[in-house]
Order: C-alpha cells, then structure tokens, then sequence
C-alpha cells in the first residue's frame, strides 16, 4: 500500500478547481443537487440528514497549520530535518523532481481510470472539494478511481505548486463504505499532501543515508524512520477526524476494511477492548514470541493501535483546542462539543 514513496491509506478522494485561501470561509453546505432531490421528494417538510452524511454542517479550519494536528513524533522529526544544514538545497532538488514523477503518474491515471469530476460521480466530487475546504487546500486536489479489488487510497503526499495534487481511491473501496466513510479516507489522504509526507520522509532517509551502515547506529537510525512512518499515518488518522468531525464515522470506516466486509455492525469499542486484550496478551506472551512480534516491519501501524489512538485524540485538549481555536461557523453540535470541554481544559496544558 505504500508504493516506493506513495504514501497509502490502509483503511483501506475533482477535476482542477481552486478553491480561495481567505480566511473568510462558510460552512460547508450540501451539493445543489441533493437540495434539489430534497426540495423534489418533500415539499411541506424537510428531514435533516441523517448522521452518515457528507452534507451535514460542519466546521472549517481556515489559516490551519499542520504542525497543529501532526502527531508529536511525525512532528518532532519534521523539524529536525527542516533545521538540518543544507535541507534547503535536497529541499530544492525534490521540489524539482517530483512534479516529473506526478506527470507520468498523471499520464498513466488518466488513460487507465476514471477522473472524478462535476459531472463524473459527483457526490464523490462533491465530498472532495468540502474535504479541501475543511483542510483549508488552495486548490482541490485531482481525484481518480481505479479498478482494484483491493479497498485502498493513496496520494504522491507532496504539493506541486503548478498541478493539482493527486489522490486515487479504488473501487473496492467505494463498494465497501459510505460516501461519509470515504470523505474520511480523503482526509487521511488529504492529511499526507498537507503534511508532504512524501518530501520529508525521503528527505529524512537521504540525511540518514550516511550513518545507516554504522553498527549500533544505523540499526537505530531505521528504526527511527520506521516509527516515523508510522506516526505519520497517525497524523493522517487525526485529519480524517478533522475532516469527518464524528469520530464513529471514521472508526466505521476503519473497521470495514480491517475487517474486509461491511455486511455486518461493528461496535468501536469492542475494538477498543481488543487493543487491552492484545497488549495483555503481548505481555505475558514467551520472549521469543513478543520479540518476534515487535520485531515486525509494517507500512502503517496495527489497526488496534489506530483505533484506540484515534479515539483517545478525539477526547484529547489539542482537538477540542483547534475546534475552538480555527474552526469557523459552529453548528449547535459542534459548539455542544466545544462547550461541554470548557470547563475541563482550563486547567490542562494544551500540546503545541
């Protein structure tokens, strides 16, 4: 799921449109053509809509810096290689040749899949662009759908200031989850482009080039990429939360592809308690066994991890702090949850 330096979303999404950078943003508000369905099936009264909807009201985080949401290790680390000497220069040198392999990845998207658009799946299209909004994007990333039997996402996570960014979503997925349950995942993938996981994660295994055949230190020098790689899709996890703001949605979602069937109601917090029941387990597992286990190399941390991590964010100071903070136009939902954690963040330190 993560192809050379594509970042990909396990949880395992319009054309060109630019979307303006002001600070003056409105709420999101539903598609004219659901109004229209609406206006037509009912017009003494109208139904609000239901929970798993893109067309519900929700906040948008104008002016939003990623360094706000990005776990603290995916940080941390981010810093360190901005204050690297010479970063600038690598920097520079990506920035040139990425939007060459962006163009053949475009090339290659545009004869073999089909390009969401206005007119071309437009509920998709429409759950894109208030994704962007959400996210505070200039410009709407492009959004494709691939023939996959594999539920997956991805993007090239790095922003070419003269195209739009990429994402790729696959039909497996689509059949899989709601369109509420997709938007998520396009902010996951929305998430890596505003972070440039791409550009940074290859800067960090450049710099770490020249010590990664060290003994002793190299072994902990990829080990530090790894857990870097990792806390980047926790990152993206927090996105997709900022984007969906109902954490069962996202969860949902999740659990679907986890566990390869949405035939069935999964509850969020029997995941939760199986999280527990692992590291219980891990625990007390033989040595041997536990070292074999921890010694695993993965692409994206383990689904019970991402789960109870998720959930844990959701009731966290630092996102009620950036609800309160930059998001504009509260819906009485939203300002019940910001309300309601008032009183119990004025004592608690808020992480930068």
């Amino acid at each position: 799921m993560k192809r050379s330096i594509l970042c990909a979303f396990v949880l395992g999404l319009t054309g060109v449109e630019a979307l303006s950078s002001s600070s003056s943003f409105k709420a999101t508000t539903p598609s004219t053509t659901a109004a229209a369905a609406s206006s037509s099936s009912s017009s003494s009264s109208t139904a609000p809509p239901p929970t798993d909807s893109i067309h519900k009201s929700r906040l948008e985080f104008p002016g939003l810096p990623e360094s706000k949401f990005r776990h603290p290790l995916d940080r941390d680390l981010t810093r360190r290689i901005q204050q690297l000497p010479g970063n600038r220069l690598l920097e520079q040198g990506l920035r040139r040749g990425f939007p060459l392999l962006e163009q053949g990845v475009r090339l290659d998207l545009l004869s073999t899949t089909v390009k969401v658009s206005p007119q071309q799946l437009p509920e998709l299209h429409q759950a894109m662009v208030q994704a962007g909004r959400i996210l505070d994007f200039d410009t709407t990333p492009d959004l494709y759908l691939q023939s996959n039997p594999q539920a997956n996402a991805y993007t090239l996570a790095f922003l070419n200031r003269d195209a739009p960014p990429i994402v790729v979503i696959t039909s497996a997925l689509l059949e899989r989850c709601t369109t509420a349950e997709i938007q998520a995942v396009l902010g996951h993938e929305l998430g890596h482009l505003k972070c440039e996981h791409s550009l940074y994660l290859t800067l960090g295994g450049l710099a770490s080039t020249p010590i990664r055949n060290v003994p002793i230190l190299g072994p902990r020098v990829d080990e530090q990429l790894r857990q870097w790689r990792l806390a980047a899709e926790y990152t993206c996890d927090r996105a997709a939360l900022l984007v969906s703001q109902d954490v069962e949605v996202v969860v949902s979602g999740l659990l679907k592809l986890f566990a390869g069937t949405s035939a069935y109601d999964m509850n969020a917090q029997s995941f939760i308690d199986q999280c527990r029941e692992y590291d219980q387990l891990l625990q007390s597992a033989n040595p041997l066994v536990r070292a074999s286990i921890q010694r695993q190399v993965r692409t994206h941390p383990l689904p019970v991890r991402r789960v109870a991590q998720l959930k844990e964010w959701s009731e966290s100071v630092e996102y009620k702090d950036i609800l309160r903070t930059f998001g504009t136009d509260l819906d009485e939902t939203t300002k019940k949850i910001v309300d309601d954690s008032s009183d119990d963040d004025d004592d608690e330190v808020v992480v930068d």
